[in-house]
C-alpha cells in the first residue's frame, strides 16, 4: 500500500507542475515496485466506491445510511466523483509509466501493465462514457486539459492495449531483462495466465458493441477460445499479509456499514434455494430474521436492521463473528467467460446456448462456495428457455462482486428487468455517473452530460 501511495504522484489529470513528474526524471523505482503499485491501485479501483455505486443501482445492495442514501436515491454528487476519478487516472498513469520507462527491455512488464490499464480504462468508460485517454498522461509536455475521447474510440483503445499485451506476453523470455515474479500479486509472473485474461477481456469489451451495426457474436467466441477455460484461470484481486490487509468490501463494512443487502436480489435468488445466498450475505446475525435466511432491505426503504455481506466478500463467516477481511475478490472469471459465450450463442441461434449457460452457473457456484457446491440444482436451463433475458438474469446473480458488468449489461440489453427505486429523485436507474467536480472546474474540455444520458454503447 505504501508503495502505491508513493507512486501515485505520477498524475495526468491533476493540474499544476507540482503534480507532474517527467518520465525523464522518474522517482527511484523499478518495474517490480511499479507493477506492485499498479496492481494494488487496480484492486482498489475495482473494489472501490465506483463499484459499490453499481452494486446499489443494480440492486445487489442497498444504501441506507449517510451518503449511501444519495446513491440509493440516484443522486451521486460531483464532489464524490473526485475520490474515484483521481485514483483511476493516477493508477493508469503509473501503468503507462511502466510501458514508457521499461517496456523496450521488459515486454512482460509492459504486457501486464497494458492489461491493468485496460481494466482501469474499462471501468472509467463504463461509468462515465467519454473519458480522456489519447491526450491523457502527457503532463506539461502537452496539456493538463485533455479532450475526452468518444466511448467508441476508448473501446477501440482497450482492444489495442489488449492486442499489444498479448504480443508482449508472447515474446521469448530471453527478450526480457527483468522478469515479473512475486511483485506480480495476481499470477506470480505467469504470462500464460495473463494472456488468457487479456483474451477474455477482449471478449468482454467487444460484447459492449452488441447494439451496434457490424457487431458479430462469432468474434466473441473466437476471443473466448483463447481465454480463461476454468476457475483455475480466474483473475483475483489478491489480499493477504496474514489477514491484516482487508479487501475494500470488508474494510467498508468494518469502517462504515452504510450499505446492506437488497431484498430484490435475495428474492430473485429464491433466498436460501440458491447455494450462493449464505456466501453473499450474512445469514446468521441477519438483523433479527430467522436463522439461516438472508434479510434484505426492501426497494425504496431505509432499514439498516438487515443482513450485511457474507464470507464471499470478506464479511461474516460464522456464529462467533469471525471474518475473512483479506478474502481475494475475483475480477475476471471463467463464469463470466461462459456467460459471454452463452449470450453469443443465443445471438447466433446456436442450440447449445443452454449448455454454456448451465456451465456458467455451475462455475460461479463452485467459485463462490469454494467448491462446496456444484450448482447443479439451479443450473437447469434447456434449449427452450435460454434467451438473452435468462442469460443476463443469471449473469446478474453471478456478478455479485463485479456489478459494473451487470450495470453494463442492463444498459445495453434492458435486463435484468429492475424496478427503479420509487423514492428516488429520478424515474429510472441512472445511465452514467456525473463528471468529477474537479475535472469539470479545471478542464474546459470536460463534458457534463446528465445522469439520464446513455453512454454510447447503450444508445
Amino acid at each position: 500500500m505504501l508503495v502505491a501511495l508513493l507512486l501515485t504522484g505520477l498524475s495526468s489529470c491533476k493540474k499544476g507542475d507540482d503534480f507532474y513528474i517527467s518520465p525523464n526524471a522518474p522517482l527511484a523505482a523499478t518495474p517490480a515496485t511499479m507493477l506492485a503499485a499498479c496492481e494494488v491501485g487496480t484492486f482498489n479501483n475495482l473494489e472501490g466506491y465506483t463499484v459499490k455505486i453499481a452494486s446499489i443501482w443494480m440492486q445487489n445492495s442497498s444504501g441506507v445510511l449517510n451518503y449511501a442514501i444519495q446513491i440509493e436515491q440516484y443522486a451521486p454528487t460531483e464532489s464524490d466523483m473526485d475520490y474515484v476519478w483521481n485514483p483511476l487516472y493516477l493508477n493508469m498513469n503509473n501503468c503507462k509509466q511502466i510501458a514508457d520507462l521499461y517496456g523496450a527491455k521488459d515486454p512482460y512488464y509492459r504486457g501486464i501493465s497494458s492489461v491493468l490499464m485496460a481494466m482501469n480504462l474499462g471501468l472509467a468508460t463504463d461509468m462515465w462514457g467519454d473519458v480522456p485517454f489519447s491526450e491523457a498522461f502527457q503532463g506539461a509536455s502537452i496539456s493538463f486539459t485533455p479532450h475526452f475521447d468518444p466511448q467508441q474510440a476508448v473501446l477501440s483503445s482497450i482492444q489495442t492495449l489488449l492486442d499489444n499485451a498479448i504480443t508482449d506476453l508472447a515474446t521469448d523470455v530471453s527478450a526480457n531483462q527483468d522478469l515479473p515474479g512475486a511483485d506480480d500479486f495476481v499470477f506470480g509472473g505467469n504470462t500464460s495466465s495473463w494472456t488468457k485474461v487479456a483474451w477474455t477481456l477482449k471478449a468482454r469489451y467487444y460484447n459492449r458493441l452488441s447494439k451496434k451495426a457490424g457487431y458479430d457474436a462469432n468474434i466473441v467466441r473466437t476471443y473466448l477460445a483463447n481465454g480463461i477455460t476454468s476457475n483455475a484461470d480466474n483473475c483475483y484481486a489478491k489480499h493477504g499479509n496474514g489477514g491484516n490487509e482487508s479487501n475494500d468490501w470488508a474494510a467498508y463494512i468494518n469502517s462504515r456499514g452504510y450499505i446492506v443487502s437488497s431484498q430484490v436480489l435475495i428474492d430473485s435468488m429464491g433466498n436460501m434455494a440458491d447455494p450462493r445466498t449464505p456466501c453473499y450475505y450474512d445469514t446468521i446475525s441477519n438483523g433479527g430474521g430467522a436463522p439461516g435466511t438472508a434479510v434484505g432491505n426492501p426497494l425504496g426503504d431505509l432499514n439498516s436492521d438487515v443482513s450485511y455481506w457474507g464470507p464471499y466478500l470478506g464479511g461474516i463467516v460464522d456464529v462467533a463473528g469471525n471474518t475473512n477481511p483479506a478474502k481475494n475478490i475475483v475480477l475476471v472469471s471463467y463464469a463470466e467467460a461462459k456467460f459471454l459465450e452463452a449470450e453469443a450463442k443465443v445471438r447466433l441461434a446456436d442450440a447449445t446456448a443452454f449448455t454454456s449457460l448451465n456451465e456458467a452457473i455451475m462455475a460461479d457456484v463452485s467459485e463462490v462456495t469454494q467448491g462446496a457446491n456444484t450448482g447443479s440444482s439451479i443450473a437447469t436451463y434447456t434449449a427452450t428457455n435460454t434467451t438473452v433475458h435468462t442469460v443476463i438474469l443469471e449473469k446478474w446473480k453471478a456478478m455479485f462482486a463485479n456489478p459494473v458488468e451487470s450495470y453494463s449489461d442492463y444498459r445495453r440489453t434492458g435486463f435484468p428487468m429492475l424496478t427503479p427505486n420509487p423514492n428516488s429523485l429520478l424515474t429510472h436507474i441512472p445511465t452514467r455517473l456525473p463528471t468529477s467536480q474537479q475535472e469539470r472546474i479545471s478542464n474546459p474540455n470536460a463534458p457534463t452530460p446528465s445522469l439520464d444520458t446513455p453512454v454510447w454503447y447503450a444508445q
